[in-house]
């Protein structure tokens, strides 16, 4: 049987959850984020249940209800090491459409990370089959093709963990309290206090890269800069950036057009009763935007120097301060 790898690249691939790491070599022992992403006809993996204003793993505390097939993905997440000693399981979460999964590969092996992807899926389908009678495919559950995300130095594992974990509370604090992102809230960065309006959980993902076009920059840099971006974006990584250039606002008009996460970084302050403009502001209520303040008076000119503050603050949101 194929790969699912070279089945995505039948399919044309540049769908999101479907990136792979260019360059990088797949037999080499590494931790990956994977991502698995649900089929639109098949049944949802499980449900929201409990209370999103509840603190992560308190009692009643937001949680997935797995469903019968998201039970039999969760145990064949649980028994894949046992399978492929190779194998270490740190972490996984089985969502409503899609399933995470924080998988490392001990040492050098013989067989490319696909191998071992493609056989859980296969696995589960075979599972799957058993429990409705009749024969059912991994393509009828899983989407061709899986997002893979190695841990590279500047990526906490602690981090990583804790995100995964956290997936249905920020899932059911979307779903139950959607005006959550429609206020101004504190947000501190390295011991400087912001105003912040949006989804305060962009700040929170581990998988931040930061946009800067620099003003002297070829026609060619630009797009090779923003090729590398976009393919961010559909690996989920939130792109973050005070936006000011004209080719920096195209990238971000591009990313947003497939479903991007942003993180905005202004220099005025919010006024009283802020409420951005419709496009930033259904962002807002999607949780796909997330607006921080420098605070600076309302009116202030932009500056080099201010510029120079915005895309420092972008730098370090990126890479995880």
């Amino acid at each position: 049987m194929d790969s699912v790898w070279i089945k995505s690249l039948k399919q044309g691939g540049g769908h999101s959850y479907h990136r792979r790491a260019f360059n990088h070599d797949y037999f080499a022992p590494f931790i990956y984020h994977i991502i698995l992403k649900k089929t639109k006809d098949c049944e949802c993996f499980g449900t929201i249940v409990g209370d999103a204003r509840i603190l992560p793993g308190l009692p009643g505390s937001a949680d997935i209800e797995e469903s019968k097939l998201g039970k039999i993905i969760a145990k064949a997440i649980v028994h894949l090491p046992y399978e492929f000693p190779i194998l270490k399981q740190y972490q996984f979460r089985v969502m409503p459409d899609h399933v995470h999964i924080l998988l490392q590969v001990l040492f050098r092996s013989d067989r490319h990370l696909d191998f071992y992807i493609d056989q859980l899926r296969t696995r589960i389908a075979s599972k799957y089959s058993k429990l409705l009678g009749r024969e059912v495919e991994d393509t009828d559950i899983f989407e061709i093709g899986y997002c893979d995300k190695p841990l590279f130095l500047k990526r906490s594992l602690d981090v990583l963990y804790n995100y995964i974990r956290h997936n249905p509370h920020r899932l059911a604090m979307r779903q139950q309290y959607p005006k959550f992102f429609q206020n101004i809230r504190k947000l501190r960065i390295e011991d400087v206090e912001y105003a912040a309006y949006g989804n305060l959980f962009l700040f929170r993902n581990p998988d931040k890269d930061a946009v800067k076009i620099n003003k002297d920059s070829k026609p060619e840099e630009i797009q090779a800069k923003k090729a590398v971006w976009l393919s961010a974006v559909s690996k989920d990584t939130i792109l973050v950036s005070p936006f000011i250039s004209k080719a920096e606002k195209d990238i971000r008009t591009e990313a947003e057009a497939i479903g991007a996460k942003i993180i905005h970084i202004v220099h005025e302050a919010f006024p009283e009763r802020f409420k951005p403009a419709a496009h930033d502001f259904a962002l807002c209520s999607e949780g796909r935007l997330l607006i921080i303040s420098l605070g600076l008076p309302i009116g202030t000119i932009l500056t080099y120097p201010i510029c120079f503050r915005m895309n420092a603050l972008a730098k370090s949101i990126a890479s995880g301060h």
